[in-house]
């Protein structure tokens, strides 16, 4: 019997893939400068990682299979919509010539125009056309959705240009830049709306958490903004290339690149080893607690104990304040660590740095304070190693050698998220983080994530805990549910 494949292992199968459905574009190639495609390259690889993170079926999987050629485009959408009436046993909402079919397949060809460009660099790129495929299989069997991406689709599909539009264009480098960043951009898109339409469970908490509204719109203003700059370029193609320009791609070009990459993974790689170094309460597996199977009743889920709506109000408060969630299951396992488990699942595909500790330790050693904020510092280097490397006022080897104090690892924390956009930060179970003489809970980290989360438009911050926060935090900003599944539930807020 065939066992199915993980997501990941299937994925390394197909990207590799070579295609001969590539076309001619005069005498426009992005090839001459390799180093153009470094972050067409970055991109892909982050696709890839994204969607290892959906655990997709076989038939997810054969959308990423045997590349289309232009032509094709329609009939694979079709077959799509074949393949779900047959698995529903009934006919899909969507006509084959409705307005949301011919406006994506508008976009699919638009979108394969770009792909095409970059395809004799690397097969790699196909990547796009599965995800393409991927997040109409997603959207077509419900009504509500393609009419929530309906619109983006119609204003993509309108500006961007087709194939022919690159054939006449002089091909200065920064016309090549526009390409890599519109291709970027439409990868960032396809990021966001896969994650966003692909799993019903975690996207309910997806939705709670961030308005739907406007989600996308950050990505098709870059989109546009991009094809703007291309219509330009085309309009003045005759302006020679600029000397400056020249001299700093030839000098950076796809080796140097790496090297670059390399020296900041290396750099990063060692501030890690010191932050672990002599701290035992930080070096248990942080995904510890994401394959647990926790023992609750139906009632006892949070999609059934109301704590969705106490989320939902947060968000419509602009998330301004930490949001703590206090429980009691009785004789039930945690609720509100199966929440965070779940949470953060949902929330790994957003565009958004995200930070968890779960408090809970299995080792012998309690977490501390000062060990949870060398927990985040190791998550916020290893998913940004180059931000170490571009800030050394933050980040010199001696000061985070000398940063013992809660204090201290606390400054370095706070320096470097300003640096950032989106966070989001989640401490499961933070009663059970273990006061020392140096730092506790209650007089020193809780005070300082709840003014942190309060002053900090680019910071959200979500606590939960077996209780209600502490006496000596109630004047200060936060937004308090408390839920008991083991009897009737009650709410404190």
């Amino acid at each position: 019997m065939l066992k199915r494949q993980p997501t990941d292992e299937a994925l390394s199968v197909l990207m590799p893939k070579r295609i001969d459905n590539t076309v001619t574009t005069s005498n426009y190639s992005l090839g001459l400068i390799e180093s153009f495609c470094v972050p067409v390259k970055e991109a892909c690889v982050k696709a890839v990682g994204r969607l290892e993170q959906l655990d997709l079926q076989d038939d997810g999987i054969a959308l990423f299979e045997d590349p289309p050629k232009p032509a094709d485009i329609v009939a694979r959408l079709e077959q799509i919509v074949t393949r779900l009436e047959k698995q529903s046993h009934r006919p899909t909402h969507v006509r084959r010539s409705g307005k949301f079919f011919n406006s994506f397949c508008s976009f699919v060809d638009r979108t394969s125009s770009i792909v095409k460009l970059m395809l004799p660099q690397s097969p790699e790129y196909t990547l796009t056309f599965g995800m393409l495929f991927l997040l109409f299989e997603a959207v077509v069997p419900k009504k509500e959705r393609d009419d929530s991406l309906l619109a983006h689709i119609e204003k993509i599909g309108t500006q961007l240009p087709l194939v022919e539009f690159y054939k006449s264009v002089f091909p200065i480098n920064q016309m090549k830049e526009c390409v890599v960043r519109l291709y970027v951009y439409i990868m960032k898109l396809l990021d966001e709306a896969i994650a966003y339409y692909h799993s019903v469970r975690l996207g309910k908490l997806v939705d709670t958490i961030f308005r739907a509204e406007g989600k996308f719109d950050v990505h098709v203003k870059n989109i546009e903004r991009e094809v703007q700059k291309m219509h330009t370029f085309k309009d003045a193609g005759h302006v020679a290339q600029s000397d400056h320009m020249m001299k700093t791609i030839s000098n950076t070009g796809v080796t140097g690149q790496e090297l670059l990459q390399f020296e900041m993974t290396r750099y990063s790689r060692e501030l890690q080893d010191l932050l672990f170094l002599g701290d035992q309460d930080i070096a248990e597996d942080p995904d510890a607690c994401m394959n647990r199977l926790y023992r609750l009743s139906l009632k006892d889920h949070w999609g059934n104990n109301g704590i969705l709506e106490d989320l939902r109000e947060w968000s419509d408060e602009d998330r301004e304040r930490l949001f703590w969630a206090g429980h009691c299951s009785g004789n039930q396992d945690s609720w509100v660590t199966e929440l965070s488990v779940d949470m953060i699942n949902a929330l790994k595909p957003q565009s958004l740095t995200l930070l968890y500790v779960f408090c809970e330790q299995s080792i012998n050693a309690a977490l501390t304070p000062i060990g949870l904020i060398r927990k985040l510092l190791v998550q916020l280097l290893e998913l940004h190693p180059e931000i170490a490397y571009t800030n050394p006022e933050i980040w010199s080897v001696r000061r985070t050698k000398n940063a013992v104090s809660f204090k201290q690892l606390w400054n370095i924390f706070q320096q470097t998220v300003e640096r950032l956009r989106n966070v989001f930060v989640i401490i499961d179970r933070i009663e059970q983080c273990e006061a020392t003489e140096e730092a506790d809970v209650v007089h020193h980290l809780l005070p300082t994530l709840i003014k942190w989360a309060a002053t900090k438009n680019n910071v959200d911050v979500v606590v939960t805990s077996v209780s209600v926060p502490p006496v000596e935090v109630l004047d200060l900003p936060v937004f308090e549910t408390y839920i008991d599944t083991s009897k009737k539930a009650t709410k404190r807020q």
